[in-house]
């Protein structure tokens, strides 16, 4: 490793902070290579001893990430005579005498939930916090109420705040399957509030409440469910445990040069992996369980569907006939598909415009059926498609990707779901009891898509005949996402 100052490297080393290091230095309790340190003094700990009271220390060995799911009432510092709790009390006493040292990566508030980060490798910590980096953090948005349309549109398009014009990457509705991961990691459950999901990645002090404050509706309850590529899954409140080498690299990358989410296409190639394929019927749970599958493998994901929803939503805007083929075709090239800090291609821009909340709209649900059975729009849209699938290591999801999009793919799947499983998951999501008036229209709403996808002249919806099907009726999601998983990595073994 490259030279750096004495105290520098006894506080990476958790031995004590820079300050406190110095007073050590200076006190000649430091020698290097048997020899008394002097405070500034150059090292390289990779060919030299460094010793404090007569004991070595090893830099790079005592490094220690954590993430810990923080309940509220808790204090995100280390010391603080005023704190009821700090979240240093959480971590067990092994793993601190490990550490030597450690403090948070940022700061949740104390009334705040979720995800946080502490180690006691400062350059990795900086990295995370660098504003020009942009990691993203996902938040879990608890409301009284829904947010109104009035409401809903300045945080999209930005809030001022002291610092400045304080905005979102993202905000949205939570969806059922997020609501039942975030159960299991907070307390009191998420029951009684309506829910968003709201992305940030300036993370001014308290922004996100006083965004939700200034447009009139304040924030009952605020969680931290995802920091990067990291995600709360599988964490309960007050859990810790050591990040694995996987998660401590992946959050490390995302804190250098060029590492901020980019336009699909123009991001740095990731390393070549399988090219999948993955088609199933409508609202079969495909970008659920695919994003899922590709976020535990390190795969790019993309749901070819956000293209469709994204031209019918412009088309609307922009009041073109949606039998136009033609028309329609013509507005493909304002549309571009942003990848995520996961490399999920999950948001939609049209020209310098974020439409992504747009595009899941009742009207676009409405007509999408009809724009995506225009010959000349799946034309138009494929070359896009397969230029995104040309870096490879890619979830490619959609309803004619094994067959017209990717016939070539490395691995084809289909996610088949029974019709009355679908229109069941959806009324759930909805609210909707199962033997009201409205399940029944979601039931036979799902009919005549499938009918319409079946039929069309253009790519109609069937299997692969090279397909790995992956039931879902009767397994819960993820059983789901372990079979998908299971079978790319099989593939992976062949190739």
């Amino acid at each position: 490793m490259p030279e750096a100052r004495i105290q520098k490297v006894l506080a990476d080393a958790g031995v004590a902070s820079r300050r406190a290091a110095e007073a050590l230095v200076a006190a000649g309790r430091v020698t290097v290579d048997g020899v008394p340190a002097t405070v500034g003094q150059r090292v390289d700990p990779a060919v030299q001893r460094i010793a404090v009271g007569g004991r070595s220390i090893d830099a790079a060995g005592r490094h220690l990430y954590l993430v810990l799911d923080k309940p509220a009432g808790v204090t995100s510092t280390v010391a603080d005579r005023h704190a009821e709790r700090t979240v240093l009390e959480l971590v067990p006493e092994a793993l601190r005498r490990r550490a030597g040292r450690l403090y948070p990566v940022g700061r949740l508030d104390r009334d705040s939930e979720g995800l946080l980060l502490l180690t006691n490798d400062g350059d990795w910590a900086q990295r995370l916090q660098h504003p020009r980096y942009g990691v993203e953090r996902e938040y879990a948005v608890g409301l009284a109420r829904p947010l109104t349309p009035e409401q809903a549109r300045p945080l999209r398009e930005g809030v001022p705040l002291d610092e400045g014009l304080a905005t979102l990457r993202g905000l949205r509705p939570a969806t059922g399957p997020e609501l039942a991961k975030m159960a299991a990691a907070i307390e009191p459950g998420p029951e009684g509030l309506r829910w968003y999901r709201a992305t940030i990645a300036q993370g001014w002090r308290r922004q996100l409440r006083r965004m939700f404050v200034a447009v009139g509706a304040p924030v009952s309850r605020l969680v931290r469910v995802r920091i990067g590529t990291l995600r709360i899954d599988g964490l309960r409140a007050g859990e810790v445990r050591e990040l694995t080498a996987r998660e401590r690299d992946r959050l490390g990358d995302l804190g250098r040069e060029g590492s901020a989410p980019t336009p699909a296409g123009e991001a740095t190639p990731a390393r070549r992996g399988l090219v999948v394929s993955l088609d199933g019927p409508g609202s079969s749970g495909k970008s659920t369980v695919g994003a899922a599958a590709a976020t535990e493998l390190g795969y790019r994901f993309c749901d070819t569907g956000l293209l469709y929803r994204a031209l019918t939503w412009l088309a609307l805007e922009r009041e073109v006939a949606l039998e136009d083929g033609a028309a329609l075709a013509g507005l493909v090239a304002e549309l571009t598909l942003v990848a995520d800090a996961d490399g999920r291609l999950t948001r939609v821009r049209v020209g310098r415009r974020d439409v992504t909340d747009g595009v899941h709209a009742g009207r676009v649900d409405r007509h999408v059926s009809v724009v995506a059975r225009q010959p000349e729009v799946r034309a138009a849209l494929l070359p896009r498609q397969r230029e995104i699938a040309t870096a490879g290591r890619i979830i490619m999801a959609g309803r004619d990707i094994g067959t017209v999009v990717l016939p070539d793919a490395d691995l084809k799947l289909w996610l088949e779901v029974s019709v009355e499983e679908r229109a069941r998951r959806r009324a759930a999501e909805r609210g909707v009891a199962a033997d009201s008036p409205a399940a029944t229209a979601i039931l036979a709403d799902l009919r005549h898509r499938d009918e319409i996808d079946a039929t069309r002249a253009t790519a109609p919806l069937r299997v692969p005949p090279d397909a790995v099907v992956i039931q879902s009726d009767g397994r819960r999601l993820e059983e789901t996402i372990g079979a998908m998983v299971a079978a790319i990595r099989a593939r992976e073994a062949q190739a």
